[in-house]
């Protein structure tokens, strides 16, 4: 037998479905290889029938590898356990965190050192997750020609009676009641997800135009969904606690929408291919763990703040702009014409803005505007939400508009896709003249900023580094615009353990920014 590789996703529910993408690529490009994934069986279990055809082994269960020869494992987990399994076995190579013989932590791979990179630090990333699992290992030819099942279609009406707010009558579906709609109310933190008085409103808007909304959540949810179920005098299905994970999972299939905030079912949705509302809330970034196939949506505020890492907020401003009726506007227009009529839904959702998920250049995740309908400018706890126009002080803040983080986020995307011989130069090229004639002051910034960071490095490496190796400092002094490449460098740094290459290789790719073109 060829010798095995060795993926560790010792992580919940949600990151072990966004491992699939990775499990089915390593199939493709290592056919010889068996794939054996070392996780916890309470998530890979019930997932079993969903997943790619690997051999699982539970971790809790203590397997032994160490007599073993992999030909190469890969740790997507965040855990020190699974570290220590990383660097503890016999392999030709090594992808993600490890212990190395010294107990030191380290991390083998562009890719995954640039993701790690991203706590904290994720505001003009653009890179979904599932992908950068693979990109280190899977070549680019692999990815580019993968086409991933789109969402089934959406049981569309367009009749009269459905058109002034009554249940349509022409698709079979409704013919038989209304389209069946689960609303999974709840996430992993208070600021991800809806409170009852949205899902209230929601359900009631749905059951009046004809529909069957179905009450989904595990047993966390269980007091969240009795709350909401007495407002609706058992109108709706209340299934919160009532399903196992995978029980789960098979009714979601059966469903034809799921409205669902960024959590664990939202994932195995997307795989099964059920149309997907997702209601991106709180510090999370649809970017990196949205919906991974194809063909669903994405409802977000228009804020400058959103895809935050963790909310700074007194409280989530994103989630007031979101509100019930709001969404059952779009809803309405979603199944009753699909994706023609949405961008014309701008006025009546003020402030929110709708992606829609689908694979862009070389095959990578890629979040296409369907409308976007700015907020009303305001100031609150000492920010300002809602700003239109370019500010030179918002970007040094790391506060500027939806538009030029799109268009710095672009470039950054492009910028580390060529560094790490993803993306050919033109590409590079290409970003940056966008931001160089869209927004020639930011890019003056950008060029400038790198220039400052460069003198303040070269003063830290001839100062005295015995008791510090990495030059956090330096990163945090930046300006939040260059952030993503001061990140890495301080990641990299860490990662070679403070050596004097690893200082000049930093300085290098300063001097890669200082000289764009003007």
């Amino acid at each position: 037998m060829n010798a095995p590789i060795l993926i560790c996703q010792m992580q919940r529910m949600g990151d072990l479905v966004l491992s699939f993408p990775l499990l089915a690529w390593l199939a493709e490009v290592f056919p010889l290889h068996p794939l054996w994934v070392v996780g916890e069986r309470m998530f890979f279990e019930p997932l079993l029938p969903l997943s790619p055809a690997v051999t699982y082994f539970d971790y809790g269960e203590k397997p032994v590898f160490r007599d073993l020869s992999f030909h190469a494992v890969i740790n997507l987990s965040h855990r020190r356990e699974a570290a220590v399994l990383a660097g503890g076995v016999r392999s030709d190579s090594i992808f993600g965190p490890y212990l190395d013989a010294k107990g030191r932590l380290l991390i083998n791979g562009d890719w995954h050192l640039y993701r790690a990179s991203l706590t904290d630090n994720n505001r003009y990333n653009v890179f979904h997750w599932s992908d950068l699992n693979a990109l280190d290992i899977i070549p680019d030819r692999i990815m580019a020609r993968t086409r991933w099942p789109r969402a089934r279609p959406l049981p569309l009406c367009d009749s009269p009676e459905r058109k002034e707010g009554g249940p349509c009558r022409r698709h079979p579906r409704f013919r038989r009641g209304g389209a069946r709609i689960g609303l999974f109310l709840g996430a992993s933190e208070a600021e991800k997800h809806p409170g009852a008085g949205f899902w209230s409103i929601l359900a009631k808007w749905l059951l009046r135009a004809g529909h069957k909304p179905v009450l989904l959540g595990g047993s966390a949810e269980k007091l969240l969904g009795s709350a909401v179920a007495n407002t609706l005098q058992a109108h709706a299905l209340n299934l919160c606690g009532h399903f196992s994970i995978s029980a789960l999972a098979r009714f979601i299939g059966e469903l034809d929408l799921l409205i669902v905030p960024d959590t664990g079912p939202m994932h195995i949705a997307a795989w099964m291919g059920t149309p997907l509302v997702n209601l991106s809330l709180g510090p999370v970034n649809p970017w990196e763990t949205g919906p991974f196939a194809p063909g669903h949506h994405v409802v977000r505020a228009a804020l400058d703040c959103v895809g935050c890492w963790r909310c700074t907020q007194e409280s989530a401003v994103c989630k007031e702009e979101m509100t019930a009726e709001k969404i059952a506007v779009f809803i309405d227009a979603l199944l009753s014409g699909g994706n023609s009529d949405l961008p014309s839904l701008g006025r009546q959702c003020g402030g929110l803005e709708v992606l829609r998920t689908n694979r862009g250049c070389y095959g990578l995740y890629a979040l296409e505007e369907v409308f976007r309908a700015p907020p009303v400018k305001k100031e609150r706890y000492g920010r300002t939400f809602g700003r239109e126009i370019p500010d030179d002080n918002a970007v040094s803040a790391g506060t500027e508009t939806v538009a030029v983080r799109r268009s710095l986020a672009l470039f950054w995307k492009s910028w580390f896709g060529t560094l790490f011989g993803r993306f050919t130069a033109r590409e590079d090229f290409t970003a940056w003249e966008s931001l160089r004639v869209e927004h020639p002051h930011i890019s003056e910034q950008l060029r400038n900023g790198a220039v400052l960071m460069m003198a303040a490095l070269v003063k830290h490496m001839r100062g005295n580094r015995s008791n510090a190796p990495d030059f956090s400092d330096v990163w945090k002094r930046s300006p939040p615009f260059l952030h993503p490449l001061s990140g890495y460098m301080d990641m990299y740094v860490q990662n070679a353990l403070g050596s004097r290459e690893s200082f000049l290789y930093a300085l290098s790719l300063l001097e890669r920014i200082a000289a764009l073109p003007r």
